[in-house]
């Protein structure tokens, strides 16, 4: 569940892609480099599929000062391969890209589809998943649903339909684990994908509220005081989305200490945060 961030102008290339993501991504189609590099600065890009062979694509040079200013951002490339571009293609490899479609060999939907999930576990994705390892499914998937989806506003109600329950079993179920109401989890999921942006030193707390549609800057940090007990510098400085997902998962084992305390129940082991 991750936004990708492409510069396919081969409609094919474009076609195989959405094929592959299906809903499981949100991709956003760019039209040329300046574009895409807008984008991934503006938006909560983790992945970015370019066919360096675009006329729109400057080459090695405007790739490794990408990654110089988005150090977190994934990078795969989608190209034909052909004699004469090896020496070109292992130069882009070492200015930063993280991973490598080849046109005809590895662009079905499902060796497509692994790529993107493979670069997926660098990112946030794959952190909340190691992080909630041994929670049920449902959990997990609301909270993943809740940072993809995390500038679109979600209801409660639109988050139950997405994830194909009925709100009040989802919110049982949440319940049942130590988590908060649908509600909560929502400002929970903005939250960790703000404390995610935060991992990158350009972006400014104020730029981050825009980009999630928090009402103002001083909104966007009160809700970082009331959630996080921290300003956004101290995010950063504390680990960003990791920082995030600790103080979400500590609220969760008080709740599970208070709820079993009462009925002297043996203890729910609650994972610790993979980082």
């Amino acid at each position: 569940m991750s936004v990708i961030a492409t510069l396919l102008p081969d409609p094919l290339y474009d076609q195989r892609l959405h094929a592959a993501a299906r809903d499981r991504h949100e991709l956003l189609p760019c039209a040329d480099w300046a574009t895409l590099t807008q984008v991934c600065y503006r938006e909560p890009v983790e992945v970015a599929v370019i066919d360096l062979y675009a006329d729109e694509c400057p080459g090695a040079q405007a790739i490794a000062e990408l990654r110089r200013r988005l150090p977190r951002l994934t990078l795969i490339a989608y190209v034909a391969a052909t004699p004469h571009r090896t020496h070109h293609l292992f130069d882009a490899a070492r200015a930063g890209l993280d991973g490598l479609v080849l046109v005809g060999e590895d662009d079905a939907p499902r060796p497509l589809l692994t790529a993107i999930e493979r670069a997926e576990l660098n990112g946030l994705g794959g952190l909340i998943r190691r992080s909630l390892e041994g929670f049920e499914p449902i959990v997990v998937d609301a909270l993943l649903m809740a940072t993809v989806r995390a500038r679109d506003h979600l209801s409660p109600d639109a988050l139950a339909r997405l994830l194909a329950h009925s709100r009040r079993g989802m919110t049982r179920r949440l319940l049942s684990e130590g988590f908060p109401p649908p509600q909560r989890l929502l400002t929970w999921g903005r939250l960790i994908v703000a404390a995610h942006l935060l991992e990158q030193r350009h972006r400014t707390a104020d730029s981050v509220a825009v980009m999630l549609h928090f009402p103002s800057g001083p909104a966007f940090r009160n809700s970082c005081q009331r959630y996080l007990r921290a300003t956004p510098s101290q995010i950063r400085s504390r680990g960003g989305a990791a920082y995030a997902i600790r103080a979400m998962l500590r609220q969760v084992r008080g709740r599970v200490a208070t709820d079993q305390e009462p009925h002297r129940r043996s203890p729910v082991r609650v994972p610790a945060l993979a980082v």
